[in-house]
């Protein structure tokens, strides 16, 4: 069935989610993210963060082409992405972090399987990195994971909302997820740049933009 919304609502919060962007990108230097402590598990770190935001344009453009299923799956992804990133700072190995940097290959491949799975990520991230950003993460992971794996998976929730027309409260709904997602991708990436005054400025970016940020508490149903 056709994508159910309110084109003239979706339209504005994808312009205005556009906008918080440019003002988060615009906080760093004309060069982007100057790293202040080069390093493996950095590198690392602000290329799962860059994948994150790179899935959030994207999800914002599936949504602007009538493809909400496919946007919603990529939430998933992106906020993987940002667990990932998570982790790596706050949780991962030395052992862990030479196995993602291995040059790709199928030793390398092989390697990396044994690496920790969603769940674990997210509960030792829990467990070693700051509330401002677990707290978050815990609140997205609850309100979340069952419907988008659904999405992920073309379950139910997919085929019904497919049949029955995309609801465009969901939509609004799910780029606001994103948006979110990103914000704390670009926290990641500022505080990679040892800046005090660069982590703050992009912290209360979303200060201006509370309008295409989620409510607390809000699910997928």
């Amino acid at each position: 069935m056709p994508y159910d919304q309110d084109t003239g609502a979706i339209l504005l919060l994808l312009e205005r989610s556009d906008a918080f962007e440019e003002a988060l990108q615009g906080c760093f230097p004309d060069e982007g993210l100057i790293l202040a402590m080069p390093s493996s598990q950095h590198e690392l770190v602000a290329s799962a963060c860059s994948i994150s935001i790179e899935h959030a344009r994207v999800l914002r453009a599936s949504f602007s082409l009538d493809a909400p299923h496919s946007g919603t799956a990529l939430l998933r992804l992106q906020f993987e992405a940002l667990l990932r990133g998570a982790w790596l700072l706050f949780a991962a190995t030395p052992s862990q972090i030479e196995k993602l940097s291995a040059t790709l290959g199928q030793e390398a491949e092989q390697a990396a399987k044994n690496l920790p799975s969603y769940s674990v990520m997210l509960e030792e991230v829990v467990k070693r990195g700051p509330e401002g950003l677990t707290a978050p993460l815990v609140e997205f992971n609850q309100n979340t994971r069952h419907a988008l794996n659904s999405f992920v998976h073309t379950g139910i929730h997919p085929l019904q909302r497919h049949q029955q027309g995309y609801p465009p409260e969901l939509a609004q709904t799910l780029v606001k997820f994103s948006n979110a997602i990103m914000h704390l991708a670009y926290r990641i990436l500022a505080s990679l740049a040892g800046s005090q005054l660069l982590m703050n400025t992009v912290t209360r970016k979303f200060y201006g933009f509370a309008d295409c940020l989620p409510v607390k508490g809000q699910g997928l149903q």
